[in-house]
């Protein structure tokens, strides 16, 4: 993730990554994981994505070959999403 998605999609997640502030985002803004559409999403429209490219973002098919590491990016915005919508509820043995 660090690597082939932060640029455009920032650290967090929330598209505003290195690319999008350079200007980017003028022309078509980077996704941001945190909208309601897509952490709807199920895990395999994220791993379809690296796969085949959506929108402006091209295929990532030749620069991320193994299917595990697809998998991992995929499960690592999944997780990226859960941790900024968390609350203190969300932390086990908060009260």
């Amino acid at each position: 993730y660090n690597i082939f998605c932060t640029p455009c999609h920032g650290r967090l997640g929330d598209g505003n990554g290195m690319i999008a502030q350079r200007g980017f985002a003028l022309r078509r803004p980077p996704g941001n994981y945190h909208t309601e559409r897509l952490r709807k999403m199920p895990i395999g429209h994220f791993y379809d994505v690296i796969v085949n490219g959506y929108g402006t973002m091209y295929s990532y098919a030749s620069r991320i070959q193994d299917v595990n590491d697809r998998w991992g990016i995929a499960a690592y915005i999944r997780a990226l999403q859960l941790s900024q919508g968390a609350t203190m509820n969300d932390v086990p043995g908060a009260e």
